[in-house]
């Protein structure tokens, strides 16, 4: 499409689209007709398979919209992925998971400042291929979450070689569940109703993540409650609300 200066890429799949979660594990997910590209990038890194990285890569850097369209159902609207396109007043547009990752947790021995605490682990994840995912930090802890396809022999390896720097302890079968959504960053309390829904159904969250660019809110709990929490997560955000998405 960008080779052929194509005014729009369609892009021809087995499902309708983009859906406010995963309609094989939410009954209650409702097709999204537009995204930006910010919010179509985040939830497929975080799990809603949508569109293979480098596709979007070529196309947001083009500026070419993207149709994604049902081979099996060519009459549904589907959903398109807008380059030019905002929608702040939104809120949360969709809820995404994964499952199997894996939580480390550094906390310094204090010998080291808190850049150089950084710096070494970071450099020794490059040594040894490990693929970050979230990220919270203090000056003196920092816990990550390990791409799924990092393999355990790379991040026992990666754990003794930070012995030196401090104390690590290890969490497997772990999940992540992210709200995504450009309309995040004018919308206030939303962590607040992501905390409070999940305290209320009893599920512990062991790491919160949030970047500066406020379009992606995500918590790190128990594999085993990930049915739980998207259900709970995806009933507070998406079908109290109402509106088209």
């Amino acid at each position: 499409a960008v080779a052929t200066e194509a005014k729009a890429l369609q892009v021809w799949k087995e499902s309708d689209g983009i859906f406010t979660g995963n309609p094989t594990k939410l009954d209650n997910a409702r097709l999204v007709y537009h995204v930006t590209p910010r919010e179509a990038a985040e939830l497929t890194y975080f799990g809603n398979e949508v569109l293979h990285p480098s596709t979007m890569e070529s196309t947001i850097k083009h500026s070419v919209p993207v149709h994604i369209l049902n081979t099996f159902k060519p009459e549904s609207k589907g959903t398109i992925v807008e380059p030019r396109s905002e929608h702040p007043s939104r809120g949360v547009l969709a809820i995404s998971s994964k499952k199997g990752i894996t939580m480390l947790n550094i906390s310094s021995n204090k010998k080291l400042g808190s850049t150089s605490f950084l710096g070494r682990v970071f450099a020794r994840a490059e040594k040894h291929g490990i693929k970050v995912d979230l990220i919270s930090t203090s000056l003196v802890n920092l816990s990550f979450t390990v791409h799924e396809s990092v393999t355990q022999k790379q991040i026992s390896e990666f754990t003794e070689d930070l012995g030196d720097i401090g104390k690590v302890s290890v969490r497997k079968e772990r999940a992540i569940i992210s709200a995504i959504g450009e309309g995040m960053r004018s919308n206030r309390g939303l962590a607040g109703k992501m905390f409070t829904c999940l305290g209320q159904e009893g599920i512990n969250i062991e790491m919160i993540s949030q970047g500066a660019n406020e379009i992606n809110m995500s918590v790190v709990i128990d594999m085993h409650e990930q049915q739980r929490a998207l259900e709970a997560v995806h009933k507070t955000f998406i079908e109290a609300d109402g509106e088209s998405v």
